[in-house]
């Protein structure tokens, strides 16, 4: 039966030794037999505000909890030598040994295994066609405990039943917030107005996808600037796809295929949001 310990880490900031939140479900023979929820302080107790968004964890909350080293005694025994899942492992296991490193803490060895890899869905999407329920997304422990049972419907052969995905209508605050809504209508169709006045902007003719949320203004908004330059929006990725307008979490699947599609000879770029912000004020 299976064993495994599930993880996922929230950050405070970029860096990924700059953990605050980590969420460990330990399953054994193929139940959940241990759950271990915590938030941490990051060094300096410093954060950025797009992650704070992301999980709504700030300094004021972790000013008095334990430092990783504090805390990593209790929770080796759940990784070394063990198999270690999440959901965009790469994400996570980057976290864990950066702050490892960071404080100087060797780094055990352990087998890994993702269930976004083996799927190229989303955690909420999975959620979905899986029927299991995912109260609140973006914390650590809910999104361990959704991911071990992601990994345990996976390993017991069923396939998502992707009819149920409902995109964009999860019920966490990164999906409530303005701007994460899928762009429809008139803003797909190109523009055709020959009255463009400088069809030498670096959006001209251009097909862009935005992917996460955008703290400066909606994705309608950002849509429409650019359109009025003359570039093609597209909801989804593909090889002819020009640009990537990325803000706060980022469609996976879409960050996959941009991957993907580049490994194959496209030249997809992509724009984080300060960057498109200082293009669209020199063109205004």
């Amino acid at each position: 039966m299976a064993c495994f310990t599930a993880i996922d880490f929230e950050t405070a900031q970029g860096p990924r030794w700059s953990i605050c939140q980590i969420g460990l479900i330990r399953v054994k023979n193929g139940e959940i037999k241990h759950t271990y929820s915590q938030l941490i302080k990051p060094p300096g107790n410093k954060y950025s505000r797009e992650n704070t968004l992301v999980h709504g964890i700030n300094s004021s909350i972790t000013k008095n909890s334990p430092i990783f080293p504090d805390i990593w005694k209790e929770i080796k025994v759940y990784i070394e030598n063990q198999l270690v899942v999440a959901h965009n492992i790469e994400f996570d296991i980057d976290c864990l040994i950066k702050t490892l490193t960071y404080y100087n803490i060797d780094i055990p060895k352990f087998d890994i295994d993702c269930t976004f890899r083996k799927t190229g869905l989303s955690l909420v999407d999975l959620c979905q066609a899986f029927n299991i329920e995912l109260e609140n997304h973006h914390n650590a422990i809910q999104d361990a405990l959704a991911c071990s049972k992601v990994y345990l419907r996976l390993l017991n052969g069923d396939t998502p039943d992707l009819s149920k995905i409902k995109r964009m209508k999860a019920k966490n605050k990164i999906y409530e917030r303005p701007g994460h809504e899928r762009l429809k209508g008139d803003l797909l169709k190109p523009n055709r107005d020959k009255d463009i006045a400088n069809i030498n902007n670096p959006f001209y003719g251009k097909k862009v996808v935005f992917t996460g949320v955008l703290l400066s203004m909606n994705r309608e908004e950002a849509a429409r600037i650019i359109k009025k330059l003359g570039a093609d929006i597209d909801t989804n990725i593909t090889a002819k796809t020009n640009y990537v307008i990325v803000g706060i979490d980022p469609g996976p699947l879409k960050m996959r295929k941009i991957e993907m599609y580049n490994n194959e000879g496209s030249s997809i770029q992509i724009i984080k949001e300060d960057e498109f912000l200082n293009m669209i004020k020199k063109l205004a």
